[in-house]
């Protein structure tokens, strides 16, 4: 098999890679460029093409599974879940019925000022909290 069809193959694994959520056809397109270079040395040689292919896309599956990059189960950048416990200082006196603003410690999506309300009671200016939820874009604290 000519060296130009494994590299077209690998260009449009990669290309599937950008369009889907997933990594699968990395690995794919990671085979096909190795099966090309082999193409390239070995030009007579189909099976050995098509055992390197096969062997780059198996290994590099079991590598990322064994590794568990794709685990989102475990993952919580991206998610509300990975603001919950940051601290910071009331600014604005605020209630549950009534939203006010706090000042994070830490900044969330490049901003240290953000709306918020308590579960219970009222927080004054200058009391500590700690996020325990997000509702939208406001968040839900509680005193520290």
């Amino acid at each position: 098999m000519s060296y130009f069809i494994w590299l077209i193959l690998g260009v449009i694994a990669f290309v599937l890679e950008m369009m889907m959520p997933t990594f699968f056809a990395l690995f794919a397109g990671i085979g096909f460029l190795v099966a090309a270079v082999v193409a390239y040395l070995q030009p007579e040689s189909l099976f050995l093409q098509l055992i390197v292919a096969s062997i780059f896309m198996i290994v590099g599956v079991i590598v990322f599974k064994r590794k568990q990059i794709a685990d989102t189960e475990t993952s919580e950048v991206g998610t509300h879940n990975e603001f919950i416990g940051i601290g910071g200082i009331v600014t604005t006196s605020l209630s549950s019925h009534t939203e006010g603003e706090v000042e994070l410690l830490e900044p969330i999506v490049g901003s240290r000022r953000w709306p918020a309300v308590c579960l219970e009671g009222t927080l004054e200016a200058g009391t500590e909290i700690k996020i325990t939820q997000l509702r939208g874009n406001t968040l839900v604290v509680e005193k520290k």
